[in-house]
């Protein structure tokens, strides 16, 4: 299948965002409406903001968190679109069964999977950071992952929030700031 891209520019000089869905599996039918709403309600305050609602049709689930997942056509579709657009934010919308919110968010997640566990903002809605193999190897500002229930149980406003939230912010300062405020995070 043809991968579906959305480019929308402000007027005005700014970073480049891109922002990616249905990363792996079946989750696409989660995360693809979220980020079509997104784009339907028009292009960032400042600089461009690039969109892949949806990466995967369906293909069996690798880790991001594998390097075999970057040699998988999603995994190469996630570096062509970074090497191509080079953003200064980048943010990965996931979905995940409620039955694995306990290990996403768990303080032993660190240990079992090298990286630090999710943080719920409310909702259900979880906030990290992007895997370490794509954060080590572009100069992103700011590199931010979103997991939302798969199952239609809440969460949509609170994730297009944090969207809309760097979508339209120049810095990433902006994005820390309103993360502090609004969640406490």
């Amino acid at each position: 299948m043809r991968l579906r891209l959305h480019v929308l520019r402000s007027r005005l000089l700014g970073p480049i965002k891109l922002f990616v869905g249905g990363l792996h599996g079946r989750e696409g039918r989660a995360t693809r409406p979220l980020l079509e709403a997104l784009v339907q309600e028009g292009p960032p305050r400042t600089g461009a903001l690039v969109v892949a609602p949806m990466l995967s049709w369906g293909r069996p689930h690798v880790t991001t968190l594998s390097p075999a997942y970057y040699g998988t056509v999603e995994g190469k579709r996630v570096l062509a679109l970074l090497e191509k657009y080079r953003p200064d934010m980048y943010l990965e919308l996931h979905c995940y069964r409620l039955s694995a919110y306990d290990a996403l968010t768990s303080p032993a997640r660190r240990a079992a999977k090298g990286v630090p566990p999710l943080v719920d903002l409310e909702q259900g809605v979880l906030l990290g950071s992007v895997s370490p193999l794509l954060a080590s190897r572009f100069a992103f500002k700011l590199c931010l992952l979103l997991e939302v229930p798969c199952l239609n149980v809440g969460g949509r406003s609170v994730a297009l929030d944090v969207m809309r939230t760097i979508r339209d912010a120049a810095e990433p300062e902006e994005v820390y700031r309103w993360l502090e405020t609004c969640h406490g995070e």
